[in-house]
């Protein structure tokens, strides 16, 4: 190895300051970082120009904003005189606006009251508060969207051309919002075709002037500070975007005022209120309109298209109300294991359960005593037990299932996905055509794939355990999977 040579005094003087101006930039860069990765910079020099320029930019958006927010929020129309006369607005386009430029959801049972004022339908009573809604056949009868919607779904219900109005409903929760949701689109856009509306906020504009502080973050600090100034201004947006997404013009204050005027006379009528859907042939359209103005409870109230029960269904092959249960819950008489598995966790159970009381229980008797002890004892000496009736009694029905596959054929009442998106679980319930409660069978997701709900199918499924084997859809022409 060579011999080191010692450096000069102008080279240790070049080293360290280099060193130094490392260590000082390493610094500088470590205080500039800040949470999520932004820049905290000095605001001096024309990075504090830049500063003021995002906040003074930030500051007149938000200002511009709530400004609009407050200006454009729909006015309280005045009240028009009372009366019965009819506009030309269907009864959805009354509700969205006597109810501030927003569609509730009694517009939905006024517009089916309306089809049948119309002649579209037909509403029979069989019973006490038995309603049903009879198809007739298709016509040329010019309906909007809206109204479309709503046949279509009634179609889809129907059993024979009859749907009772327990399987009105629109289906489960998140379709159900679905489903309303779409149609309150439909009524906005029809509302805004007639001149009636508009929307209370320009999106786009905001959504282009909120990019001039966001530029500017970016310029001063970093693309992540861009991100988040973009990122509040959107959530602010939707924020009065779902308070107030449509306002009123002239033409749709008038209208508004004078459906107003409806109402109020309607309201007079203290029996009004209380018609049920079958009077739809004595007071023609105007039971539709007092549905959609709130002022007929009697006759939306036994028509109930909103979400469907979880656990109450309609069976149309039973034309009768049916009660789908197990399908909140996983019951132990419908488990969906597998036998085999079954046995093993069955015949598991029992034998730690009977270990246990073979090598703990009597000395866990001996050192009580009596007293609080024995009752710890007694309560040492149960679990076991019931370990050991539970597993042997789950071994022995899924022993028996190794041979007991029925095949139950019918419509399918529910579908479900519960468990949330990591563990989802799927369940159906299938109306056998003889008990009055149905219990929902736990299947795994390649039989749950692709069925819908009111299709008949063929399930093979253990009798004990409830572990579907496979299931036929009536369409399908292949045999049943191994």
């Amino acid at each position: 190895m060579g011999e080191r040579r010692p450096r000069s005094g102008a080279s240790r003087a070049a080293s360290w300051s280099a060193s130094c101006v490392r260590r000082q930039s390493s610094c500088a860069e470590g205080r500039s970082r800040g949470v999520f990765g932004i820049a905290i910079l000095d605001l001096s020099g024309w990075e504090g120009v830049v500063a003021v320029a995002v906040v003074a930019t930030s500051l007149a958006w938000l200002a511009a904003a709530a400004a609009v927010f407050v200006v454009r929020r729909p006015p309280e129309p005045p009240v028009g005189p009372r009366t019965l006369d009819l506009g030309p607005e269907p009864p959805a386009i009354a509700n969205f606006l006597v109810n501030d430029f927003r569609v509730t959801n009694d517009a939905i049972p006024a517009t089916l009251i309306d089809l049948a004022a119309r002649n579209v339908v037909d509403i029979e009573q069989r019973g006490p508060g038995v309603f049903y809604v009879r198809l007739r056949p298709l016509d040329d009868e010019a309906l909007t969207t809206y109204e479309r919607r709503v046949l279509d779904h009634l179609r889809r219900r129907a059993s024979d051309g009859v749907v009772p109005a327990e399987a009105l409903t629109t289906g489960p929760g998140e379709e159900s919002t679905r489903w309303r949701r779409r149609l309150g689109n439909e009524v906005v856009a029809d509302a805004k075709a007639r001149g009636l509306s508009q929307d209370a906020f320009d999106g786009p504009v905001f959504t282009v002037a909120a990019g001039v502080p966001a530029a500017l973050a970016w310029t001063l600090s970093s693309f992540e500070a861009g991100i988040v100034v973009v990122a509040v201004g959107a959530a602010i947006l939707g924020w009065i975007r779902a308070r107030h997404p449509q306002r009123e013009t002239p033409e749709g204050l008038e209208a508004a005022s004078r459906w107003l005027g409806v109402r109020a006379e309607l309201a007079e009528n203290k029996v009004f209120r209380t018609h049920s859907p079958l009077t739809v042939e004595l007071w023609n359209r105007l039971l539709a309109y007092g549905a959609a103005l709130g002022v007929a409870t009697g006759a939306s109230g036994p028509l109930p298209m909103g979400t469907e029960s979880d656990a109450d269904a309609w069976s149309a092959r039973r034309q009768l109300a049916t009660r789908a249960s197990g399908v909140s819950a996983c019951l132990a008489s419908r488990l969906g294991l597998d036998p085999l598995i079954a046995i093993v966790a069955g015949i598991g159970a029992a034998v730690a359960g009977a270990l246990v009381l073979y090598w703990f229980v009597p000395e866990l008797f001996d050192a009580s005593g009596g007293g609080p002890g024995g009752l710890i004892a007694a309560a040492g000496f149960v679990v076991p037990c019931l370990a050991v009736l539970v597993g042997t009694s789950l071994a022995v029905m899924a022993y028996a299932d190794l041979r007991s596959t029925v095949e139950i054929t019918g419509p399918i009442l529910r579908l479900r996905v519960l468990g949330g998106e990591k563990k989802p679980r799927y369940y159906v319930a299938v109306d056998d055509g003889e008990s009055r409660t149905i219990r929902a069978w736990r299947v795994n997701p390649r039989h749950y794939l692709g069925l819908t709900q009111g299709e008949t199918i063929t399930v093979a499924v253990t009798k004990n355990l409830g572990c579907v084997r496979w299931i036929i859809r009536r369409t399908d022409q292949a045999s049943a999977p191994d």
